[in-house]
């Protein structure tokens, strides 16, 4: 298993695009103890994609890996805010 894994998020974070992030997301929490998610490039992000990103979350929780978001914009924070929940792990500006 890898140290850690940064992955680069697209700028369109919505229901349209999500369904491959799940995948990307999948493979990264099989292989490091640890993913990022570079958030810098989002403009637009869904409740579809705050529910993949708790998905992720918990599966890393009973893998003891660690997700954590980088770079949040207003995109993704407001997502997370209109959704009522918390950002997961640590996020890092």
């Amino acid at each position: 298993m890898s140290e850690a894994s940064v992955l680069t998020l697209e700028s369109d974070c919505t229901i349209r695009t999500v369904r491959s992030l799940q995948g990307v997301l999948a493979t990264a929490l099989a292989g490091a103890t640890r993913v990022t998610l570079d958030c810098a490039a989002v403009e637009r992000a869904d409740i579809t994609f705050v529910q993949i990103v708790l998905a992720a979350d918990k599966a890393a929780q009973r893998q003891a890996t660690e997700i954590a978001l980088a770079n949040v914009p207003p995109a993704v924070s407001g997502a997370f805010q209109r959704a009522a929940i918390a950002l997961p792990g640590q996020a890092l500006r």
